[in-house]
């Protein structure tokens, strides 16, 4: 790679992982405030919510990097253009094909990295994130312990602590369960946790339960109350069971979705999602070159300062716009219909074949003539009339 081809590439570069790291970190934060709870009400720490949030990135990147690539190609010919440099290396007779090597470089560089997020990173790293915002749900004893705090373990049970030791044992203990008829709340002077190969118990020591029907709430003399000087508590049924993860089709691994067991339960009722899967997975890495055509097309031949690039700029976002939208009409209809399959993959191919034949010269896209009319009349109307001289 030649002194120019490094100068291009390194520009093209740098504002392409400058888009991507802006929009990705804008878009990290309004999703990473959805999962605040992990560090309000269960108990995790700032790097556990740092960490379990970092894992939706590498969808955001794919979502991100076609149209960073797009930005990025256009800001650098735009460059080009506007420094006169494009001119010059055409005067020194160096093809538009030629200045767009880098680029190009660069574009089958992204659209590989899309290919890899999409085929292996994306589902391994959603599959992760499942699991850990299971694995942070399922910790029972870090949710309830949580001193001077009033938690909510799920709907109609509320738990409160006064103090824990370091040695885990908790004191001043007050349970509230509404989720049957019958109410009951349980108070305990200390308590603790204990795992078996029954389940998970609080062991509540020292304590009374006050018990009385929703329906009689009112009524006197409803309520019953017993004494205990040992009781355990059931926690098992908080704990989600591992065994039954729900792991969807876009968390599956390539192979998997290729050859999936008919006990599956997306793949006995809409085994649509999994053609869906594979073909949005295998089509990925086609866009982010579909939309480099794009802006070479529009940007990639010399311009004088004299001529207008508003025009070609109008011109390409629609374009890019109209790929992106046909991208999601098709892919929308993946699931139910298998003509959708080719056309997934014809409609980048023929976005940059177009774009090839328009560099090329073969295909000339010029406005229309009432519209070029109507422009040079609405600038005439609004153009200033030459100052008068004094004599």
């Amino acid at each position: 790679m030649g002194r120019l081809d490094r100068y291009i590439f390194s520009t093209a570069g740098a504002a392409f992982l400058g888009v991507v790291v802006v929009l990705a970190g804008m878009i990290w934060v309004t999703q990473a405030l959805r999962q605040l709870d992990l560090v309000t009400s269960q108990g995790q720490t700032i790097i556990a919510f740092f960490a379990i949030t970092a894992l939706t990135m590498p969808t955001l990147v794919l979502v991100i990097a076609p149209a960073a690539l797009f930005i990025a190609t256009a800001y650098t010919l735009l460059k080009l253009n506007g420094d006169s440099e494009i001119v010059v290396m055409a005067a020194a007779g160096m093809s538009h094909w030629r200045v767009l090597r880098p680029l190009a470089l660069l574009a089958v560089l992204v659209s590989l990295f899309c290919a890899l997020l999409a085929v292996q990173v994306v589902p391994a790293s959603l599959r992760i994130f499942r699991e850990e915002l299971t694995r942070v749900r399922a910790d029972v004893v870090g949710f309830v312990a949580q001193p001077g705090r009033f938690v909510n373990l799920t709907q109609g049970l509320v738990f409160h602590v006064r103090e824990r030791d370091a040695n885990g044992v908790m004191s001043g203990i007050f349970i509230n369960d509404s989720r049957d008829k019958e109410i009951s709340t349980y108070l305990a002077d200390r308590g603790q946790i204990v795992e078996n190969k029954s389940g998970i118990f609080l062991v509540l020591e020292n304590g009374s339960i006050h018990r009385r029907s929703a329906e009689k709430s009112n009524t006197a003399n409803s309520t019953s109350v017993v004494e205990f000087q040992r009781y355990a508590f059931d926690l098992s049924s908080l704990t989600p069971n591992s065994q039954f993860v729900d792991i969807r089709p876009n968390e599956r691994s390539m192979g998997y979705l290729l050859n999936p067991p008919t006990a599956d339960p997306y793949w006995r009722l809409t085994p649509g999602r999994f053609r869906e899967e594979i073909h949005k997975r295998l089509s990925a890495g086609l866009y982010p070159f579909a939309f480099f055509a794009i802006a070479a097309a529009a940007l990639a031949r010399p311009r004088t300062t004299r001529q207008s690039r508003g025009a070609a700029l109008t011109a390409i976002i629609p374009a890019m716009g109209a790929v992106q939208i046909g991208n999601f009409a098709i892919a929308g209809q993946l699931r139910s219909q298998e003509w959708a399959v080719p056309l997934i993959y014809l409609l980048p191919v023929v976005a940059v074949i177009l774009c090839a034949m328009v560099l090329q010269g073969w295909i000339t896209l010029a406005p229309p003539a009432w519209l070029t009319r109507a422009t040079a009349q609405m600038k005439a109307r609004f153009a200033r009339p030459p100052a008068a001289s004094n004599p």
